[in-house]
């Protein structure tokens, strides 16, 4: 019985370790960092689900012996932990989902600054060929204006979005820190009692 629970602490710390490992890794200098941090963080995903997948193999082996309740606080503790790390990994992928959704709006919005000056307007309207171009000319305005208030509201609620989720990110960040302060400690201890 204490050889199977050190088992799955060893596995624990272990999937603990890659997961660090892969949170430190490098990357090629002049590549994306949204790119990285996105593969970054998918790989990190797929570790915790695989800790999690392994953790729930030993707790569903583990349910029929008898175990102290020390022990159980620690295993409970682990699994804490490991739904902390997919939530810090769940809040900073949508973060990072969030900015990338921000770059091509506010993009689109200096070009439709550009587009409302007059000089754009009546460039565009040169090349209509029609006897109504005042009329195409406040259409234009119009539907560009329109555009630009969209895009001027959707901007706000990415930004207040990202405020939120960058508070968030943060409180899951401390709440992991302080998880592993507490549980990798004694998974040493333990290992250490091998």
């Amino acid at each position: 019985m204490k050889i199977n629970i050190c088992s799955v602490l060893v596995v624990f710390f272990l999937g603990i370790n890659c997961i660090s490992a892969q949170s430190g890794g490098q990357f090629p200098p002049n590549s994306n960092p949204i790119d990285n941090i996105s593969t970054e963080l998918t790989a990190i995903s797929k570790s915790v689900k695989t800790l999690n997948e392994n953790m729930k193999v030993f707790l569903d082996k583990l349910g029929g012996s008898n175990t102290n309740d020390k022990q159980q606080k620690t295993l409970a503790g682990l699994q804490i932990l490991n739904e902390a790390e997919q939530r810090l990994g769940t809040l900073q992928k949508l973060q990072i989902d969030l900015t990338e959704k921000q770059i091509p709006a506010r993009a689109r919005l200096t070009q439709i600054d550009q587009e409302l000056r007059p000089e754009s307007i009546d460039r565009s309207a040169t090349f209509l060929g029609t006897t109504k171009t005042e009329e195409f000319r406040e259409n234009r305005r119009k539907s560009l204006e329109t555009e630009k208030r969209d895009l001027q509201l959707l901007l706000a609620q990415l930004d207040n979005t990202i405020a939120q989720t960058r508070s968030e990110v943060a409180e899951a960040q401390a709440l992991v820190g302080r998880l592993r302060r507490k549980f990798l400690p004694i998974i040493e201890q333990q290992l250490s009692d091998l």
